[in-house]
């Protein structure tokens, strides 16, 4: 299970495909949601009688049953509990019945996947029974029966959980029927692996393979991304006991080889002092001669045809790619002697016994404060993050709720990616070991006032009304009109109708 199943509407990770897979059409951004018999449909359209058919094999609603269970414990509130029904797992087709998942409360929201389900049902007004929008009545219900099933609504029972964003005229919006797909979810594994600062890839399998080890030796650490074995095979072979002793714990758990000091990747200055990649090199130079080319026959790139101009694109991207490849080699060869320096200083300190400065030893534990642009993110960080065990039951369901709340309205915003500082190149210049990286603030917090009526030259029709990002990105202005042009062109009216009026996007 991962903790960031519940993001924000489109974000700057979103893949970058905007068609639909299926070959289904788009009408403002909205796609055919159920199909009968291999065929589109509208179900507003549909009669009673006609069956439903799902069109992906992935977790839909109606794989999922929510309940509300008397405490057995006898304590203040009902507890939830969930069952998940896996259809499309691997090796289904040799198996006729699916295979079922009990879930259960947990005190930490973070890992809890309850709370994760309950917002996105909250978020897509899932739930069959008006009213409970807000995660503090279901949290703080006392039901008479036994259990009491959370019924969703027919129209959502078919609709995936976990949706891939796509583009439409006014931003990014949630598709309705797309599900997220695997590459982008391994995209996202990936991606927090490296933040990390993890030393091997974080992949699907860590956690299947964790998942199987939990279950076969009952330690809770192999539910982390944890491929290694949980016992000490060495004293199982020696028929001494193998219980997992504390070294055996440390080393199968994810953190031990996590170090947030290590740059994500290589500071354009170390980058700078290394010799060119020779394919890099090449298709430079094809792509200035053509370009060169293209200017000496039609005056402007832009003159030129249309096969001449995807010619030369399909060149740029693959200089592009080739670059970003080489780019990536060289930042695992730089992290690994990274790694490799910060464990050689701290050996070679221990071995001269120099004595460690302790405000310098404790601004090493310190974790990295990170500022993000929305506050609702902040807000969530500051939840997830809060690990207490000791509390009481209210403030358990408390710290609960309130993660629920915030996953709900982080659903309803969206975050501009924004160009990230190169990383320090402290290793050239000495340890590294002194702090973690800085991680420079993003947009401060702009107190939101009313959008003016009359906008400037130079401001953004579209991004005005998208009530989704901050502020300061809703109203901000380009350096030129020309800049502004651009960006309603290739952002915006790309996916507007091509038939039809155009709808103002101006909140007032």
């Amino acid at each position: 299970m991962t903790p960031v199943t519940c993001d924000s509407d489109g974000t700057a990770g979103t893949e970058s495909d905007d068609k639909n897979s299926n070959g289904t059409t788009n009408q403002g951004g909205q796609s055919q949601q159920f199909t009968q018999a291999g065929d589109p449909m509208d179900l507003d359209g549909a009669e009673e009688d006609d069956e439903i058919v799902r069109k992906h094999k992935a977790l839909c609603y109606e794989d999922i049953v929510l309940w509300l269970v008397q405490d057995p414990n006898g304590g203040d509130r009902d507890v939830l509990a969930m069952e998940v029904v896996f259809r499309h797992h691997k090796g289904a087709k040799n198996k006729r019945k699916p295979t079922v998942f009990l879930f259960r409360e947990n005190p930490l929201p973070i890992l809890c996947p309850i709370s994760h389900i309950l917002a996105r049902a909250i978020r897509d007004d899932a739930i069959g029974v008006e009213g409970f929008n807000k995660p503090s009545r279901l949290f703080s219900s006392h039901t008479r029966r036994s259990a009491t099933r959370v019924y969703w609504k027919s129209s959502m029972l078919k609709t995936p959980v976990f949706r891939r964003s796509i583009r439409t005229a006014s931003g990014w919006a949630k598709s309705k029927t797309e599900p997220m797909k695997y590459s982008t979810y391994a995209f996202y594994l990936d991606r927090i692996g490296t933040d990390l600062g993890s030393e091997e890839k974080w992949t699907s399998y860590c956690f299947r393979h964790g998942h199987a080890n939990a279950q076969v030796t009952g330690c809770p650490q192999n539910a982390y991304q944890n491929s290694r074995e949980g016992f000490n095979t060495h004293d199982a072979f020696l028929e001494r006991d193998p219980s997992a002793d504390g070294p055996t714990r440390a080393f199968t758990h994810v953190s031990i080889k996590c170090n947030p000091e290590v740059p994500k990747q290589i500071p354009k200055a170390e980058l700078a002092k290394l010799p060119p990649d020779p394919e890099v090199v090449r298709l430079a130079k094809q792509v200035e001669a053509m370009a060169r080319r293209m200017r000496q026959d039609y005056g402007f790139i832009k003159a030129a045809p249309e096969t001449v101009r995807e010619e030369y694109q399909q060149l740029r991207k693959d200089l592009r790619s080739t670059e970003k490849a080489f780019r990536d080699d060289m930042t695992k060869v730089y992290q690994e002697e990274c790694r490799r320096r910060l464990h050689h200083e701290e050996l070679q300190r221990r071995l001269s016994e120099m004595t460690v400065d302790p405000e310098l030893d404790e601004r090493a534990k310190l974790e990295p404060s990170v500022q993000h642009q929305l506050e609702e993110r902040t807000k969530l960080q500051a939840v997830l993050s809060d690990f207490r065990q000791d509390l009481d039951t209210k403030a358990t369901t408390d710290r609960k709720i309130r993660a629920v709340e915030l996953m709900v309205l982080l659903a309803s915003r969206r975050e501009v990616r924004r160009p990230t500082p190169s990383t320090s190149n402290s290793l050239s210049q000495g340890s590294i070991r002194p702090g973690f990286p800085d991680i420079t603030p993003a947009v401060p917090n702009v107190k939101v006032e009313e959008v003016p009526l009359v906008l400037g030259e130079t401001q953004c029709i579209y991004c005005v009304g998208e009530e989704k990002l901050p502020y300061s990105r809703r109203i901000r202005s380009f350096g030129r009109k020309s800049h502004m042009w651009d960006h309603v062109e290739n952002l915006h009216l790309r996916y507007e109708r091509k038939v039809g009026p155009f709808t103002c996007r101006h909140p007032r």
